[in-house]
């Protein structure tokens, strides 16, 4: 659906609906709650949009501190299990922002840069934590290829190659790599997130593989087959009439909560 037709869409639902809508019924009043929070969360965030960038950029230098701690064994594979939650965040961004338009997505959209940073070292510790660790370095212990019956599994593999893509991304997140690529370029480096994308939920999947669990294989599942809705949404809105409708009237009544506040 055009821009202009979904616009007129909305404007014709704005008029299907009471001036006190969400005072109707319990499923109102719900979302009234979660405006709510969402306008006193992005109203936090926006006023202290600055501090925040500054924050995540902190908490990304000191992740890659934490490569040298002796006890970096025990939260490793936590720091994977972020890493991948939070390129999983960035990507919905962009195309949940085309759909809802709501200001706290936008806003959010403004910290990909330091998302993508934050993410980009926490990988880098967990997949170098694994494959050098802190005491091979310091001529201590031993890499993952050292180690006796090491095989290429395709859970490791799968991570490598995700490794080696963000790489490219976590080293020119940067105002300076922008000026030097020139942006067009700049942006098709970074469509490396989605390859990467694929290969880390795969290493997730496979790392996490069982026989008696179904559970990796319904993340996966999950994961492209929202994604890939979720863009396709994004691109061509009109493609799935029900969900759009849906869409449109949930900012409807966003539109009508801000009204009435304003009041």
């Amino acid at each position: 659906m055009p821009r202009e037709d979904h616009v007129e869409r909305t404007d014709s639902l704005v008029a299907e609906y009471p001036v006190n809508f969400h005072k109707r019924n319990m499923i109102d009043r719900l979302f009234t709650f979660g405006f709510l929070g969402h306008d006193l969360f992005f109203g936090v965030l926006s006023r202290h949009l600055l501090l925040v960038k500054r924050f995540l950029l902190a908490i990304s230098y000191l992740v890659l501190l934490a490569f040298f701690l002796p006890t970096l064994a025990s939260f490793q594979r936590d720091f994977g299990e972020m890493a991948g939650n939070l390129l999983i965040v960035i990507l919905f961004l962009s195309p949940l922002s085309a759909l809802f338009r709501m200001p706290l997505l936008l806003v959010l959209m403004g910290l990909r840069r330091e998302l993508g940073i934050l993410m980009g070292c926490l990988a880098l510790v967990h997949g170098i934590g694994y494959l050098a660790p802190p005491s091979f370095l310091w001529g201590t212990g031993q890499s993952l290829f050292q180690v006796s019956g090491f095989v290429w599994e395709k859970g490791i593999a799968a991570g490598i190659i995700g490794l080696v893509l963000i790489l490219p991304l976590l080293l020119t997140s940067n105002t300076f790599s922008v000026r030097l690529l020139g942006g067009k370029s700049w942006k098709r480096l970074h469509r490396l997130a989605y390859p990467a994308f694929f290969f880390i939920v795969f290493h997730r999947f496979f790392m996490g593989q069982s026989a008696q669990s179904i559970e990796p294989f319904l993340e996966v599942l999950f994961l492209f087959g929202s994604y890939s809705v979720a863009k396709l949404l994004a691109w061509k809105p009109a493609i799935l009439p029900g969900l759009q409708e849906n869409i449109v009237k949930m900012g409807v009544r966003y539109r009508r909560y801000r009204t009435e506040q304003a009041r």
